[in-house]
């Protein structure tokens, strides 16, 4: 009985940490889905801009353990004012798929280690063309703190003379259970991102954020987050809000 609930304890603990990019920041860790596991989400997330130009839209996710230690998936986000989003770089209704495959599990002397290549296809409204992603993750646990790494590379497909062709990303974040030796039911995460600007001669956009995970339910989970880009261009998203629930079968 005792081995039982351990590995129950395991199981609810990875559930909830099982950090998706966008649910509920930036920030991926280096562990794929479990094997023959999906896991939905939706959410919705509005964006505070000068002069009045909000926009907002629901995102939606499913990825899927295609095998041991390689996930699968795809995801998909809307927006209002998508003709001015696409010249930030955000896409409205382009479908993006990926596999992420874990090169190294977290051991004592080694970090998590994982390799996401994606694909972006211009689906969407005002697209231009098919970009390619590539990601390397690392994540490293100490205590109930986890640490974080992201690094992501895209090749645009089509851009206009004023946009780069290359666009580069770096994500640094933790993750921490408040009760660690308790109800393991709540997982607080937070981030610093650094990116270039999707126009050219733009200034490099860094941005902060917060989150939370919350279980409702045996394998179910609300999150919310919050965070603002403290640099770019004048109508930089001052603050973006965002709230879903994903769930595991």
């Amino acid at each position: 009985m005792v081995l039982l609930f351990l590995a129950a304890t395991n199981a609810t603990a990875q559930l909830l940490s099982d950090l998706e990019p966008e649910r509920p920041i930036r920030i991926e860790d280096a562990r794929p889905v479990s094997y023959r596991a999906f896991s939905g989400a939706v959410d919705w997330t509005y964006n505070v801009r000068q002069a009045h130009l909000n926009d907002h839209g629901p995102g939606f996710s499913l990825v899927y353990g295609a095998a041991r230690s390689l996930e699968l998936g795809g995801s998909v986000r809307y927006v209002t004012r998508p003709g001015r989003n696409a010249l930030r770089g955000v896409s409205s209704g382009d479908i993006v798929l990926h596999a992420l495959y874990g090169l190294t599990t977290e051991s004592a002397g080694w970090p998590a280690l994982a390799l996401r290549a994606g694909v972006e296809f211009p689906t969407g409204l005002d697209s231009k063309g098919t970009d390619l992603q590539v990601a390397g993750l690392v994540t490293r646990t100490i205590g109930s703190l986890r640490l974080h790494g992201n690094l992501h590379w895209t090749r645009l497909g089509a851009t206009t003379g004023t946009e780069r062709h290359d666009r580069v990303e770096g994500v640094l974040g933790i993750d921490l259970l408040p009760k660690p030796r308790g109800l393991t039911d709540t997982l607080l995460l937070a981030d610093l991102a650094y990116r270039t600007n999707p126009v050219r001669d733009g200034t490099a956009i860094v941005a902060v954020e917060l989150g939370a995970r919350q279980r409702i339910g045996p394998q179910t989970l609300f999150f919310v987050g919050a965070g603002s880009e403290l640099t770019g261009e004048a109508d930089r998203a001052r603050l973006r809000l965002r709230a879903g629930i994903s769930h595991v079968f």
